[in-house]
C-alpha cells in the first residue's frame, strides 16, 4: 500500500516542464547541466571523470547509463543533424532521469517503514512511512532530474543497517555485527558518491556502534569508515584519477554554500531559523512538531535509535544552518528522523489509548495537511504539474505575433516560451558544452535572429556603437523609455526577494543597488505601460519548489494620446 500511494504520487505530473515544441529546454534550471555533464561518461569505456564534480559521479553514471537504455530503445540520441531530433531525445533522457528519482523516493518511504517495524508498532511505522510519502517537497523533487532524492535514499538505507545493530526480539537478524556495519558504511559511501554530504550518516552508526558494541564498536566504525571511502572513490574515481578538477570543483561548491547564491537568500534569516520554515512547508506543521516530540522522548529514554539517529541529525543542521545557500532540498537528510521521530510518538500514542487517542487524531490531521504540508500541499502542486505552464500560457499569448516584448533580464528558464530556442542560458548555440561554459558573446546575435514576437534585452553600446554585452544589467529603465518594446514580461523568478533585499540591513549594498534599479524600473513600467495578464498562482513559493509554478506578468505599452 506504501509503494502504490508514494510512487502514484510521485508518477502523477512527472512530465511537468520537459523539451516540446514550445521549449526546447526543461523548466528546471538544473537538469540540462547536470544532464550534458553526464553524457561525458563512457561506463562500457570505463571513462568515469566527467570533469565536473561539484556532485559525486554516481548521479551521472547512472544518468548516462539510463540515456544510453533510452537512446536504444527509443530511435537514437543525439542527431546533429537533426536539432529537433535531439531535443526529443534530451527530453525522454530528463524524463528517465526523474523516474530514477520517483524510484528513490518511493524506495525511500519503504526503508523507512522498516526502520520503524523494529521499534514500534505497525500503524507507527505506516504513519512514519506517510510522512515521508506525503511530503510536499520530498514529492516534488522526486519529479526533478537530480541528484538529491538519490542521495537522501542512500542515506537512509546507510541508516537503516547501522539501526540493525540494535538487536529486537522477533527480529532476527542473520548478518553480524561487523557486516551491519561494513553495508552501513557501504552505503554511506554511495551517498557521498553522489552528493558529499551523504558521509555524515556515518555519525548514526558511529553512535549506535559504540552504544550497542561498547569497545568493539571501534572494530565496526573502522570497517564502516573503509568501506564508505572504498565506495566513495570507486563511485567517484575522480578524487584520485582527475583530482585537480574535483578539488577545484569540490572547493567551489564548499565555497559556495558558504557565500550564497545570487540574490536569492540575500538578506534572509539565518539557515537555523530559515530551515525551521523549511521543514515546516516542505513536511508540514503539526507532522515536524511531533516527530521532535517523539525524537525528544526517544532521546530522554535513552532508545539507541534516537540518538543514533540525531547523532546526523544535529550536526547536520549545524552544517546546512551555517551556510548561505538554504533551499528547501538540503533538508531532505532530516526527513528520515523525522518520520521515524513521528511513527514513534503515533505507535506509542496508539497503544496507550484512552486520552491519548486525540494526539493520534492530531497526527492524522497532520498528514492530511491540516496547518500545511501533508496530502492536501501535496495535491495541490500535483495539480500545478498537470496543469498548463504559465511559461507555456504566457509564450502561446504573444508567439506569432509582430510584435516585441520586452524582458528585464537575461532569458533563462522562467522566461515564457516566445521562441523554442529562447529558455537556453544566454543565447549559446546548441553545442552543449558551450551552453555549460555559457558565451556571453553571441548573445546580441542570438537575440537578434527571433522574430514574431522580436525578443528585446536592452544592450549598451560601446564607443564604436556596438551592442555592449559585458556592460548589461538587470532592470535597466532604459528597456522602457530608450527601446520601448509593445510588451514587457518577468516572472516570479526575477522579482523574487526585492522588497526583502531593500528592507533588510543584512543585505549587500550590491544587493540593495539591483533592488533599487527594480524598484525604479516597476515605477516607470507602471507610468508607461498598462497590466495586461497574469499567468500563474501568483503563490510566493519556496524558490526551488516554484520551479513547477512560477508566476509571469505581461504589460502591454500604454497608446500615446
Amino acid at each position: 500500500m506504501l509503494v502504490v500511494i508514494a510512487l502514484a504520487l510521485r508518477l502523477i505530473g512527472i512530465g511537468w516542464g520537459l523539451p516540446n515544441e514550445r521549449h526546447h529546454e526543461t523548466f528546471h534550471p538544473d537538469e540540462s547541466v547536470v544532464w550534458a555533464y553526464s553524457q561525458a561518461i563512457e561506463p562500457t569505456k570505463l571513462q568515469f571523470t566527467p570533469g565536473f564534480y561539484n556532485y559525486g559521479t554516481l548521479y551521472l553514471t547512472t544518468l548516462k547509463i539510463a540515456s544510453d537504455v533510452v537512446a536504444g530503445y527509443s530511435g537514437g540520441g543525439v542527431d546533429p543533424k537533426d536539432p529537433e531530433k535531439t531535443w526529443r531525445f534530451i527530453g525522454r533522457a530528463h524524463l528517465a532521469g526523474r523516474i530514477l528519482s520517483a524510484l528513490a523516493g518511493t524506495a525511500t518511504v519503504l526503508i523507512v517503514f522498516l526502520i520503524l517495524r523494529r521499534f514500534t508498532t505497525e500503524f507507527g511505522a505506516t504513519c512514519g512511512a506517510l510522512l515521508i510519502a506525503f511530503a510536499p517537497a520530498h514529492v516534488v523533487h522526486s519529479k526533478f532530474q537530480t541528484v538529491d532524492i538519490l542521495a537522501t535514499f542512500f542515506l537512509v538505507v546507510s541508516s537503516y543497517f547501522a539501526l540493525r545493530l540494535i538487536r529486537r526480539d522477533g527480529y532476527p537478524d542473520r548478518l553480524s555485527d561487523l557486516r551491519l556495519a561494513v553495508l552501513s558504511g557501504a552505503f554511506a559511501g554511495v551517498s557521498a558518491g553522489t552528493k558529499y554530504t551523504g558521509i555524515l550518516c556515518l555519525l548514526t552508526l558511529y553512535a549506535v556502534a559504540f552504544s550497542v558494541l561498547g569497545r568493539a564498536g571501534w572494530k565496526a566504525c573502522i570497517a564502516a569508515t573503509a568501506a564508505a571511502l572504498v565506495v566513495f572513490v570507486s563511485t567517484t574515481p575522480g578524487v584520485i584519477l582527475d583530482n585537480a578538477v574535483f578539488m577545484k570543483d569540490f572547493i567551489y561548491e564548499m565555497k559556495h554554500t558558504s557565500q550564497g547564491h545570487g540574490l536569492i537568500f540575500e538578506g534572509t534569516t539565518s539557515g537555523f531559523i530559515f530551515h525551521i520554515g523549511n521543514l515546516l512547508a516542505g513536511v508540514g506543521t503539526i507532522l515536524t512538531v511531533l516527530a521532535i516530540f517523539g525524537l525528544g522522548i526517544g532521546a530522554m529514554r535513552r532508545h539507541v535509535w534516537a540518538i543514533g539517529l540525531l547523532a546526523f541529525f544535529i550536526p547536520y543542521y549545524v552544517l546546512i544552518g551555517r551556510a548561505e545557500v538554504k533551499f528547501i532540498r538540503y533538508t531532505f537528510p532530516l526527513y528520515l528522523a523525522l518520520g521515524v521521530g513521528f511513527g514513534f510518538v503515533m505507535g506509542r500514542a496508539r497503544e496507550k489509548a484512552g486520552n491519548w487517542h486525540t494526539l493520534v487524531g492530531v497526527g492524522l490531521f497532520g498528514l492530511g495537511g491540516f496547518l500545511g504540508g501533508g496530502l492536501q500541499s501535496t495535491g495541490r502542486y500535483l495539480t500545478w504539474t498537470v496543469a498548463p505552464d504559465p511559461r507555456e500560457q504566457a509564450g502561446d499569448y504573444l508567439k506569432g505575433q509582430p510584435v516585441s516584448v520586452g524582458v528585464p533580464t537575461d532569458p533563462w528558464f522562467y522566461t515564457p516560451s516566445f521562441h523554442p530556442d529562447l529558455g537556453r542560458r544566454l543565447f549559446v548555440p546548441p553545442d552543449l558544452s558551450s551552453a555549460i561554459i555559457g558565451q556571453y558573446k553571441v548573445f546580441a546575435r542570438s537575440i537578434s535572429a527571433l522574430s514574431d514576437p522580436t525578443i528585446v534585452r536592452f544592450l549598451p553600446t560601446n564607443s564604436r556603437g556596438e551592442s555592449d554585452v559585458d556592460s548589461r544589467e538587470d532592470w535597466d529603465p532604459r528597456l522602457i523609455d530608450v527601446a520601448k518594446p509593445d510588451y514587457i514580461a518577468y516572472s516570479t523568478f526575477e522579482v523574487e526577494g526585492f522588497d526583502r533585499i531593500r528592507q533588510s540591513p543584512a543585505s549587500s549594498a550590491e544587493a540593495k543597488s539591483i533592488a533599487d534599479r527594480a524598484s525604479k524600473f516597476m515605477d516607470l513600467l507602471r507610468k508607461e505601460y498598462v497590466f495586461d495578464r497574469q499567468y500563474g498562482a501568483g503563490q510566493d513559493l519556496i524558490h526551488d519548489m516554484m520551479y513547477i509554478q512560477p508566476t509571469v506578468w505581461i504589460w502591454k505599452r500604454k497608446i500615446a494620446r
